[in-house]
């Protein structure tokens, strides 16, 4: 086979970006159904893994949201187990004994711990350790 070498060009000079695009089109058009598949899976992938991600989220926020509550809960344990160490050492050293409004006192907090307010607790902690650092500076 010769190949002869002429003047005439496979394409016209004016319009060679329609021509590449033509070209362009043409080829996507053959080689496009051997990737829809592909892309069809991908897509159903895509959605599946969303979906996942949504519930895996929504799960976090619950456990999330439950463990501020059980921080908050412990606080407030740590809070009523030290006013209750602080009322220990009041009767220990016979404290509550000698004086009778400390007594009562003592023994309203105890009825109404569990349903005090966190800044209450912190309160009645504090009030507990000035009478305890009176009491004892006093028996010194």
């Amino acid at each position: 086979m010769k190949i002869i070498k002429t003047d005439i060009f496979d394409i016209n000079e004016s319009n060679i970006d329609e021509q590449k695009v033509a070209i362009a089109d043409n080829i996507l058009n053959l080689v496009g159904p051997m990737f829809e598949s592909e892309i069809e899976d991908g897509k159903q992938n895509l959605t599946e893994f969303i979906q996942k991600k949504s519930a895996v989220e929504e799960k976090l926020q619950e456990v999330k949201g439950d463990l501020e509550k059980i921080q908050v809960e412990f606080g407030r344990e740590t809070k009523r187990k030290k006013l209750l160490n602080r009322i220990r050492q009041l009767i220990e050293a016979n404290l509550t004994s000698s004086d009778p409004n400390l007594k009562s006192e003592v023994i309203i907090l105890l009825k109404v711990i569990d349903k005090l307010e966190d800044n209450l607790l912190d309160e009645h902690i504090e009030r507990m350790i000035k009478t305890i650092s009176q009491r004892f500076s006093k028996k010194i």
